[in-house]
């Protein structure tokens, strides 16, 4: 059965001006996201690196450059959130945030962004649920 979202705190924040300065595209959603300088956010790229949320929208890079974009970050609940490398990951699995914003498996020290609820196979740029469980550490 297919999951929709369920938020219990989507917050929005003013996203960095130089946001991934790698990602020409801007905000893409469902990616994970960290504080960067001051109330705003950058995608998250470390798995080591405390995620704030999982970013609900997309935005072009020609807004974001302004330094006026702001977006919506579910941080409480469930989210969609893209597949980065789906090696080990299945139902259940503590996921932590890759070099692209995207669900890695977590390994111990990781800061996890939450677990897993999508069943079946799950290949790398699927979108999974997952129930975020941010700022915990995996075991």
């Amino acid at each position: 059965m297919a999951h929709g979202s369920d938020y219990v705190l989507t917050k929005g924040f003013k996203v960095l001006a130089t946001y991934n300065s790698s990602a020409v595209a801007g905000v893409t959603k469902f990616r994970g996201v960290k504080f960067a300088t001051g109330d705003t956010i950058d995608l998250n790229v470390a798995a080591t690196t405390l995620g704030v949320g999982i970013v609900q929208e997309d935005i072009d890079a020609t807004k974001v450059a302004t330094g006026k974009a702001v977006a919506a970050v579910a941080m409480m609940g469930t989210s969609k959130l893209v597949v980065q490398t789906a090696a080990s990951i299945v139902q259940g699995s503590r996921v932590t945030l890759g070099n692209a914003g995207g669900a890695v498996i977590a390994a111990s020290t990781n800061q996890q962004i939450g677990i897993c609820m999508t069943t079946g196979t799950i290949a790398a740029g699927d979108l999974i649920d997952v129930f975020l469980t941010i700022g915990q550490i995996a075991p």
